[in-house]
């Protein structure tokens, strides 16, 4: 199970670097379109365009990767559990957070100077700010969410343990919940109630991603009991998993057509989250199928935090290189998100590597995790 858990992080990884490429091929598609046609910006020529639709299938079906990472870090938090009753000690906590927390404050300080020597000058406040909510990059918010659920884990693992039906529908209506107020205030729903609660949930990030971590704590201290369930459920849960997959495609098309909104980023209306469950439950299912380059995705999930890490920096950089040196291939949507996605992963990767393989490898749990 370890071993397909590690197959599932390299997917997810891949996913995670496919997902903010396509992004970057918007930017290109639609605000850097004068460098390659005779027009000016933003252009939405292109918008409705074949092209356009694959970007959009990309980002929306690749959205599995968040809950697959915190599916596998509640799993694997079993591991580290003693004695029975079940107790996680808090050195553990303590543990698990220095390795994710000492890394990320580098990384983050890192961008912030690279920001502040370009003239992007804020205040203390707001550095502090951004370092508590993930915001040093976008894609950073994972691990405040990580380190808030490694926080509440000593107190969901009993209930993982002995209570787990009762656990799975409390984390699955909580984050209901969480998600039915985006619902409400992207349909007009406005007031001083609404706001405070959005405030409150933007902060509070496990809210919205409870059922995920949850998942991976039950089924990590229930293994036995789940494969066989599994077993018995996997054309079920593959033929769900086909509807959710146009449900999930089609949903963020139908709130904008509605209300103007965009979901097509990184918002996990309802149909995709039920994918994004689905599609866990059916990659265990079908546990006996070897995944294509299994080996190069275990590769990837053994590296999945130092990836995570460094991709946004190195796929703005490819990008702008690219916008500089070669605008010509920002029209060839498929070669452009061919580099960005071999950069955003073999850059990171080679990058470890030498660092994991020099004197300085005394530093790399620093780094990297």
């Amino acid at each position: 199970m370890t071993k397909r858990l590690f197959t599932m992080n390299g997917l997810a990884i891949l996913a995670v670097v496919c997902n903010h490429a396509a992004g970057w091929g918007y930017t290109a598609m639609f605000w850097w379109t004068n460098r390659y046609r005779s027009v000016s910006v933003p252009n939405y020529d292109q918008l409705g365009s074949f092209a356009y639709y694959v970007l959009l299938v990309v980002k929306r079906l690749t959205l599995f990767s968040v809950p697959a990472f915190l599916f596998v870090s509640g799993f694997l938090i079993t591991y580290a559990v003693m004695g029975n009753p079940p107790v996680l000690k808090w050195k553990t906590v303590r543990v698990r957070l220095g390795t994710f927390l000492t890394p990320y404050l580098i990384w983050s300080l890192t961008i912030f100077a690279a920001d502040f020597v370009q003239g992007a000058h804020y205040s203390p406040t707001e550095y502090l700010t951004w370092l508590l909510i993930g915001k040093a990059v976008d894609a950073y918010f994972f691990v405040p969410l990580l380190c808030q659920f490694f926080l509440l884990a000593p107190m969901l693992v009993p209930l993982a343990k002995y209570h787990w039906r009762l656990l799975l529908i409390a984390a699955a209506l909580v984050q209901l919940a969480t998600i039915s107020l985006q619902y409400l205030h992207t349909f007009g729903v406005n007031g001083s109630a609404l706001d405070s609660l959005l405030l409150l949930t933007s902060g509070w990030l496990f809210l919205r991603w409870a059922s995920f971590f949850v998942l991976g704590l039950v089924i990590g201290f229930h293994l036995d009991a789940c494969k066989q369930w599994l077993t018995r459920m996997k054309r079920v849960l593959l033929a769900s998993l086909i509807v959710l997959i146009v449900l999930a495609l089609l949903e963020p098309q139908l709130i904008n057509m509605l209300t103007g909104e965009d979901w097509s980023g990184s918002l996990l209306p309802i149909t995709t989250n039920l994918y994004a469950v689905t599609f866990i439950l059916t990659y265990l299912a079908f546990d006996t199928i070897t995944v294509t380059f299994s080996n190069v995705l275990s590769i990837f999930g053994s590296k999945t935090f130092g990836i995570y890490l460094l991709h946004p920096t190195l796929l703005e950089l490819t990008a702008r290189l690219v916008y500089h040196i070669a605008p010509w291939m920002l029209e060839y949507q498929f070669l452009f998100q061919l580099v960005l996605v071999i950069c955003g992963l073999g850059v990171p990767i080679l990058f470890m590597t030498a660092i994991a393989k020099s004197p300085t490898r005394r530093y790399y749990r620093y780094l990297f995790g």
